[in-house]
């Protein structure tokens, strides 16, 4: 099966450099990671605890050659 670019870089970390065409943009130089992509959007955790997808072709953005587990994927256990 043939992934595309933005399907394989899920887990990878990604900077914004700009969302322009968001009425509650994810501010400049802030990282996340990306935990889907579908539609021409890469959706994102970001640091900052919110997560919002990121519109390829239309936000300026930069994915980094590093990854990270999204939280919300991680096993999360309780200890009674």
């Amino acid at each position: 099966m043939f992934k595309s670019f933005f399907e394989e870089s899920i887990g990878k970390r990604v900077r914004c450099i700009g969302m322009y065409d968001d009425p509650n943009p994810i501010e400049p130089n802030t990282m996340g990671t990306i935990y889907h992509y579908g539609g021409g959007i890469l959706n994102v955790e970001w640091d900052n605890g919110r997560t919002l997808g990121l519109v390829v072709g239309v936000d300026k953005f930069e994915i980094l050659n590093e990854t990270k587990e999204p939280n919300h994927l991680m096993l999360k256990t309780e200890v009674s």
